[in-house]
């Protein structure tokens, strides 16, 4: 049986792969769940315990969370139905004896669902990772220099997911200090996309413009670009979060934590810059 007492779930992923590469750096061992062990060691660049796990395949789970007593669990990005998806892997871990769940909590239901189970939890609440610029505008970014979201002019506090990582990191060292905690994770400043597009202009060194499409024109466009009905609704219900002004105010709360300041949105945009370029 493994030694790990930490699953890592969506090891390989936006926020998975900073926690991963913060445990390893500082020695703590976890076992990373993936679909692929080979390309899981090839994202980390170093080696680690693997388990297989994917969400739709509940037949693995008992696998996957035996011996373990800490689960951190983010859930598949942009995946219609995903809480429910989710749902059979944390009876799982409640039969397996997982003593605390690290959720990245994206779904209401699923929260409510961990908060009765009689494990312990962490939430980690985090609005609007930077690096959904690179998930849903790189095209519209580097080939048509315009950031095309339908966020009105509201603001929000955007993240960058290696500081949402390495709180994941901190949690897991001492899950006991932050029991039955929801922490609220953001960025250093709150801004629209107007500002936004001006710090990529400025990064790219050219005009990146703020379209603000209404939901029709947005719906239209990116069916014309081949997106299913159910996609593109669910772009709009959490993008409209932004438009709608339910965003969460910016926090210090991983300043706290980690001890220094989050990622700003430029420092995010200088690291990324090469995947904005045209060739």
């Amino acid at each position: 049986m493994s030694g790990s007492k930490i699953l890592v779930t969506s090891s390989t992923g936006n926020v998975g792969l900073p926690l991963s590469k913060k445990l390893y750096s500082e020695n703590i061992q976890f076992t990373a769940a993936t679909r692929d062990d080979g390309r899981a060691k090839d994202a980390m660049g170093f080696d680690t315990e693997t388990v297989y796990l994917d969400f739709k395949d509940p037949s693995g789970f008992s696998k996957a969370l035996e011996g373990k007593e800490l689960l951190f669990l983010c859930g598949p990005s942009a995946t219609p139905g995903a809480e429910k998806l989710l749902v059979p892997l944390l009876e799982e871990a409640k039969r397996s004896g997982i003593k605390h769940v690290v959720f990245i909590a994206s779904y209401p239901g699923l929260m409510e669902y961990i908060e009765k189970s009689g494990m312990d939890y962490t939430f980690l609440k985090a609005n609007f990772f930077m690096q959904n610029f690179e998930m849903y505008q790189t095209e519209d970014i580097r080939d048509k220099n315009r950031i095309f979201m339908p966020s009105g002019d509201g603001k929000a506090p955007f993240i960058h997911t290696r500081d949402i990582g390495e709180v994941a990191a901190e949690v897991l060292k001492d899950p006991s200090a932050y029991s039955k905690e929801t922490l609220y994770l953001t960025g250093p400043e709150t801004m629209d996309h107007y500002k936004v597009a001006e710090i990529f202009s400025k990064v790219l060194g050219r005009k990146i413009n703020y379209e603000a499409p209404d939901d029709e024109t947005y719906f239209r466009e990116m069916k014309e670009r081949g997106f299913s009905d159910e996609y593109i609704k669910a772009m709009i219900a959490v993008f409209g979060k932004i438009k709608r002004r339910k965003v969460m105010p910016a926090s210090d709360t991983v300043k706290k934590i980690l001890g220094r300041n989050p990622h700003s949105l430029q420092e995010y945009a200088e690291e990324r810059r090469n995947i904005f370029i045209r060739d």
